[in-house]
């Protein structure tokens, strides 16, 4: 007897020529900080990690990942510039595509947010400047002063960037984008992801209080727009558009709301509409939006995140200007995903996927955690076991260098396992770093829900 389907959430999605997912649990990028120094190649516990949060027809869109030595802006962080790197991202898309998963390379360039002392990291060859943007604007915090940032000498103030060049760098900028993404092609992605948010350097080229040009790229949303725009095209000349996703994070800087890294703008709604609206029409593989309902203060304590209890935004402000495929992360929870995947699987008033970054850290088989919870919800609990419980993440290891909290999350199958008897060296790859009893256990159903609603309003705002 056919298995019924608990909510939109398991059904299955074409994304463009990536492939047809089996599910919409799909991996959201993030930094990890594991790459192998001093070629910034990804390491053979990146190889582990992927392939223990891969899934049959699943969606991973890799941590974000240099375009070029320009970009560098965190200690070992990757690349896919080099011959080098190529052939180590090739080791886990294999490790992925043997489990029958889908793997998509984000390609990122962090602008003003590098530190000008990652320059002299070995690994720029070409000898490029860091800390560049579209203005000579810094990032300054909430009292004028210089952001802080972490380099290898240690936290450092941010420095000043210095304006790209419409006539030299800016092309030269779009030639590395294209290398980029030839080599992600060459080391066997299904497609690659530009990222366009969060701050970094797409980012500060739409914001006005980043970009205060006057030349052809500031003034006027389309202007603002021209980087995105030409950095596609140049992408598109060697990865066909169905095969590439843009990630976007319209913000509410105006009524207070989330920034990233300081990229404000007089009217984000506008800006992020037209950008949204010239992707529409451009037959992407996916448009992925996050919903600027993250609280830095409080992600280390998942039981009362406010986050997780914050209504979405950039749902209901924009999915009307986008036709395809369109992937939401940011705050959600096994709860909340089942609210916003419930209804007919044609609701073009939903998102298609959602996209989970800490959990998916610290519960490597989440999918099937997931399915069970939805199955709980959609049955009344009638008839079946209690869901399973998910391994609560440890902030603090996000950005380590070692196994710890990156490969030792136990899954299910391996508890399992275990129970049977002790594993060995030669029983399934993706057991081995994991570890059981190590991490606490948190019942889904209490992911943000110790916060009453007014509690959560207040906190959101600190």
């Amino acid at each position: 007897m056919k298995k019924a389907v608990p909510s939109k959430l398991f059904r299955p999605l074409k994304v463009g020529a990536i492939g047809t997912l089996s599910h919409r649990v799909v991996l959201a990028p993030l930094t990890r900080n594991r790459a192998s120094e001093p070629g910034l190649v990804a390491s053979p516990l990146a190889v582990q990690y992927y392939r223990q949060r891969a899934s049959e027809g699943g969606l991973l869109i890799t941590e974000a990942t240099h375009i070029s030595s320009e970009s560098l802006a965190y200690p070992s962080t990757p690349g896919i510039w080099s011959v080098e790197q190529a052939e180590g991202w090739k080791k886990v898309t294999s490790a992925v595509h043997e489990k029958k998963g889908f793997l998509v390379c984000q390609l990122w360039h962090t602008g003003r947010v590098a530190h000008p002392d990652y320059a002299s990291h070995p690994s720029n060859t070409k000898n490029y400047q860091t800390c560049v943007s579209s203005s000579a604007v810094g990032i300054v915090n909430r009292h004028g002063k210089p952001g802080k940032t972490v380099t290898y000498g240690g936290i450092k103030p941010h420095g000043v960037p210095s304006s790209l060049d419409s006539k030299t760098d800016i092309p030269r900028l779009c030639q590395d984008y294209k290398l980029a993404a030839q080599r992600a092609m060459d080391a066997g992605f299904d497609g690659v992801e530009l990222h366009a948010a969060h701050g970094y350097l797409i980012d500060q080229f739409l914001n006005n209080g980043t970009n205060q040009r006057t030349d052809e790229y500031g003034g006027s949303v389309e202007n603002r727009c021209r980087l995105l725009r030409e950095v596609l095209d140049a992408i598109f000349e060697v990865c066909p558009s169905e095969r590439v996703g843009v990630r976007l994070s319209p913000h509410d800087s105006p009524n207070g709301g989330n920034t990233y890294y300081g990229s404000k703008d007089t009217n984000p709604d506008l800006i992020y509409r037209h950008a949204i609206q010239t992707l529409d029409r451009l037959d992407l593989a996916y448009l992925l939006l996050t919903e600027p309902r993250w609280v830095g203060k409080h992600d280390d304590t998942p039981e009362n995140d406010p986050g997780f209890q914050m209504p979405l935004m950039n749902l209901e402000k924009f999915r009307q200007d986008y036709h395809g495929v369109m992937i939401g992360a940011g705050g959600f929870t096994p709860s909340s995903s089942y609210a916003a995947m419930g209804g007919e699987p044609s609701d073009k008033n939903q998102y298609d996927a959602l996209a989970f970054g800490r959990w998916f850290i610290s519960n490597p088989d989440l999918p099937l955690k997931l399915e069970c919870f939805h199955q709980h919800l959609a049955s009344g609990s009638v008839g079946l076991p209690p869901p399973p419980l998910l391994n609560r993440y440890e902030r603090d290891t996000f950005y380590t260098r070692d196994a710890g909290g990156y490969i030792d999350y136990p899954s299910l199958e391996y508890e399992t396992f275990c129970e049977m008897g002790s594993p060995t060296e030669n029983d399934k790859l993706e057991y081995q770093g994991m570890e059981l009893g190590k991490y606490t256990l948190l019942e889904q159903e209490n992911v943000g829900t110790s916060l009453k609603t007014t509690e959560t309003q207040s906190r959101s705002k600190l």
